[in-house]
């Protein structure tokens, strides 16, 4: 088995055995997921979602992007290679977040700072809300979370937490209608992005929870998991399509180095299980 090349230390759960006669082997560890999702949830009393690749399948998006609109294929390449290189930035806010990333949208595009921004807000955003709209849809039984949420009905505090701005106005796109009791949040929100761990600690401060009584729900490990971690919280990560998930060190030692630091705690399993156990609280 194959790992991306910085990560360091790999710890992964024992598999069932077929072939013996209780369908387990002995001593492995192993717990079924609706425990191990129960255990979890215990004490949780907040939940901080991602949203793209979270709360709705974004397989493909890219592609739904760039084919709504095929003249913009490299200033898409440019948006989304400059987004990876300011993972875990934090600018303290939103002010110079945006003067930074668009400078670099601008050189890396070979355009004005001020074009990129414009091109940003007015097209390839605005864009996305569309495509969001005629293409994807939520994920089954979050919803009925939400409304839940809403209407007191739950006793979970939640806040929706993405990559992108505009979140308001994408989660109507896909038939979600966040209140005043769904916190939401963007990178525009703080001025820093993922796993930048101020944005978390300020949520918990909003929900007005300790981090120890919230979960993060992402599909990304290196962002929305490290996030988690770096600011004392659990972690469940999504498993979709046929990614494998790990625990990666949040320490990001290099090989030199013989001692080695404490592994991300993260839980890992499928939506539906995870969403019934929500429902059920």
């Amino acid at each position: 088995m194959e790992f991306p090349a910085n990560v360091k230390w790999v710890q992964l759960q024992a598999v069932s055995d077929a072939d013996t006669e209780s369908g387990l082997p002995p001593d492995t560890g192993y717990e079924e997921p609706e425990t191990v999702c129960k255990r979890m949830l215990r004490g949780i009393k907040g939940i901080i979602f991602d949203f793209d690749g979270t709360l709705f399948d974004n397989a493909y998006i890219a592609i739904r992007m760039i084919a709504a609109c095929p003249i913009d294929i490299l200033l898409v390449r440019g948006e989304r290679l400059v987004r990876s290189r300011f993972a875990g930035q934090d600018f303290s806010s939103p002010e110079i977040y945006h003067r930074e990333f668009f400078n670099e949208l601008g050189k890396v595009c070979l355009s004005s700072p001020k074009r990129m921004r414009s091109w940003y807000f007015d097209r390839y955003m605005p864009r996305m809300i569309r495509v969001l709209k005629k293409h994807f849809k939520p994920r089954q039984g979050i919803t009925e979370l939400l409304r839940r949420v809403q209407s007191q009905e739950s006793s979970l505090q939640i806040a929706i937490y993405s990559d992108y701005p505009f979140l308001k106005e994408r989660m109507t796109s896909l038939g979600l209608f966040p209140s005043e009791k769904i916190l939401l949040y963007g990178p525009d929100s703080f001025g820093a992005q993922k796993p930048a761990v101020r944005p978390f600690l300020q949520i918990a401060g909003d929900l007005r929870l300790p981090p120890g009584e919230i979960l993060v729900i992402g599909d990304r490990e290196e962002t929305d998991g490290l996030g988690a971690f770096n600011a004392g919280m659990h972690f469940f990560c999504l498993e979709t399509g046929n990614k494998r998930y790990y625990r990666l060190d949040p320490n990001r030692r290099r090989p030199e180095e013989e001692s080695h630091g404490p592994t991300l705690l993260m839980y890992a399993g499928e939506w539906d299980e995870l969403i019934r156990l929500l429902l059920e609280r």
